[in-house]
Formats: C-alpha cells, sequence, structure tokens
C-alpha cells in the first residue's frame, strides 16, 4: 500500500527526523520504501514534510504510528497527518 503523510508540527524539522531516526529499524521492518522531503511553509515555528511511503506491514506500520512515544511526540508539537493512499501510474 502506498501512501503519502503531509506532517504539519510546531518545531524544526530536525526534531521530526529525530523522531523518525528513533523508530528507524522499526520503520524499516513495516516498508519496502519511504522518502521524505520538506515543504517550505514561511510560518516562523511551523515545519511541513511529507512522506511517500510504500507499507508492506500494514498492522506493523500502524502499532508503530499509534505508539505511547510517537503520539507523545505529535501532542508535544501539535502535529497534524493528513495521509493519502497513492496508487502507482506506470
Amino acid at each position: 500500500m502506498n501512501i503519502c503523510v503531509v506532517s504539519t508540527f510546531e518545531g524544526e524539522v530536525e526534531e521530526y527526523m529525530s523522531m523518525i531516526a528513533e523508530f528507524d529499524e522499526q520503520i524499516r521492518s513495516a516498508v519496502s520504501d519511504f522518502d521524505i522531503g520538506v515543504v517550505k511553509t514561511d510560518k516562523p515555528g511551523i515545519s511541513k514534510v511529507i512522506a511517500m511511503i510504500n507499507v508492506v506491514h500494514e498492522e506493523l506500520f500502524d502499532e508503530i504510528m499509534s505508539s505511547p512515544k510517537m503520539i507523545e511526540w505529535d501532542k508535544a508539537h501539535n502535529n497534524t497527518d493528513i495521509i493519502y493512499s497513492l496508487e502507482r501510474i506506470n
């Protein structure tokens, strides 16, 4: 399942990347591909990233995304995720 996650949060992109790095091994067990792009917001203190993810183990991916540590980070940074389902066009 290919998804696009648009995350908008308070804080710096480096904080997001650090949090993702903490879950790196687990994420790599649930996905076959994972790319992150940074979006310029021009809003002081507000960051946005776009993650393109090919999820191969949905249950494991859901566990990671709903883990207490991930939920705590989201709350602390007022994070909002918008998730899109994608289909590859050949």
